[in-house]
């Protein structure tokens, strides 16, 4: 552990403006750095028994960062997200039925529709013709969670404008960027951006044309089972219902992070597969061993370990969130390090997933270091849908989508990155291919 203002210093003044370029080597090697420049304190936790005390076991100490919610609170109010303390406890016991219709099996033949759609597409075009995969893998992800949560598809026009209008919100959410942590006050949030609010406005206001629609369906004696409806029908143990207001926060969150985290874990894994011929060769081999012509069925899930492996693989390199934020609410300790009240706290999976001291060979694309035979490090090293009670509760459902996606389109296309060799990462809401993914697709 180690207060290093050289580091501090480095990552300041270096040149790129995306942060994932210009953290040094000892983010790297070192358990926690302190950056002692600033208004306030900044400490970057790689160490794993610090990240769960921060996580689980004193949670309530570290609640999620002021710039964090500042981000994302003008489109996701006070969703499960972003909110915390009784408001977060109280809204996650309302979510509990709601959370029990995201049920694996009872998803699957949803996933299913929506990507048979997906794969209709594709086949109609010519081979060789160059599509921007990052933005096709968005929009399939967002077509099955629009049909869990509203029993829609998203060709239609309102689902459509929800589903652009997130793309648009996600293009001019700002990077993560330490210079702006460093001159930030805890007790004066800086606003965001005219134009990110107004977007944050737009997708709120389709949210509530479709809850309106709902309400309509339901008044003439239409019924549902999907997410919308279990937010519609949520009470708590005094028996009041969500507001509307509080309705759009929850369905902003699901939607949110139910389709743009595995649409970013995808085109990454996509993008290291084409790199990685002997790899998609064994996971190929699997999917024929295993599929032969048979569609990719919910049993198939458990079956297909190289699936399970490469993928696992992939968010360990490129984490959809790189960089967990948290905040001291009172004086604590690191250590021998003081952490003051209002210390920004950085948790990187980024770097966490490439820590020296964590993983062998951690900058190798190596899936065999989850095979179910490997010894894997401790709790607090692999951290793609966060810790503790408040880690991402679709995990499960976006593995699941995953598998089935890479192995659907991965049998019967071949895709072919355009310029490989420009391939960067880039920090938004979610960590993303800067510019896109041009392939070039080619029928199997």
């Amino acid at each position: 552990m180690r207060s290093n203002l050289a580091i501090g210093l480095r990552i300041l003044l270096g040149r790129a403006p995306e942060l994932l370029h210009t953290l040094p080597r000892d983010c790297y090697t070192k358990d926690i750095i302190s950056v002692p420049i600033g208004r306030r304190p900044v400490f970057i936790v790689n160490h794993p028994e610090t990240i769960r005390r921060i996580f689980v076991e004193d949670r309530e100490a570290y609640p999620k960062s002021d710039l964090m919610v500042s981000t994302l609170a003008p489109l996701l109010g006070e969703g499960v997200l972003v909110s915390g303390g009784e408001r977060w406890e109280h809204d996650r016991k309302m979510l509990e039925p709601a959370f029990m219709q995201m049920r694996l099996q009872a998803l699957f033949p949803k996933m299913r529709e929506a990507v048979d759609d997906w794969l209709c597409r594709l086949h109609a075009l010519p081979s060789g013709t160059v599509i921007e995969l990052e933005s096709e893998l968005s929009r399939v992800t967002a077509d099955v969670m629009f049909r869990v949560l509203f029993s829609q598809a998203i060709n239609g026009e309102d689902a459509s404008k929800v589903f652009n209008a997130f793309g648009s919100f996600q293009r001019h959410s700002p990077q993560f960027d330490l210079r702006v942590v460093l001159d930030s006050d805890p007790l004066r949030p800086l606003p965001q951006a005219a134009e990110l609010q107004l977007e944050a406005r737009q997708i709120r206001g389709l949210l509530e044309q479709l809850i309106d629609q709902r309400l309509m369906r339901l008044a003439q004696g239409e019924h549902f089972i999907d997410f919308a409806q279990a937010v519609i029908d949520a009470r708590d143990a005094d028996g009041h219902a969500f507001k509307r207001e509080q309705m759009i926060d929850q369905l902003a969150v699901f939607f949110l992070a139910g389709h743009e985290t595995t649409a970013s874990a995808l085109g990454w894994t996509f993008f290291l597969l084409s790199q990685q011929p002997a790899w998609w060769q064994r996971l190929r081999e699997e999917m024929d061993s295993h599929l032969g012509e048979a569609a990719f069925e919910f049993a198939d899930f458990k079956r297909l370990s190289v699936v399970r492996q490469v993928f696992r693989e992939s968010l360990r390199l490129y984490p959809p969130v790189a960089f967990l934020t948290r905040r001291a609410s009172r004086d604590d300790r690191f250590g021998k390090l003081r952490v003051p009240k209002d210390s920004f706290i950085v948790v990187s999976p980024w770097l966490v997933h490439r820590h020296h001291a964590h993983w062998p060979h951690p900058d190798r694309f190596d899936p065999s270091r989850f095979d179910e035979e490997a010894s894997l490090p401790g709790t607090g090293t692999y951290l793609p849908f966060g810790l503790g009670p408040r880690a991402c509760t679709g995990a499960m459902v976006a593995q699941l989508e995953a598998s089935l996606i890479l192995c659907e389109a991965g049998r019967r296309f071949d895709f072919v990155p355009v310029a490989p060799e420009k391939v960067q990462p880039v920090t938004h809401v979610s960590v993303r291919i800067e510019g896109g993914l041009p392939v070039k697709i080619h029928a199997r």
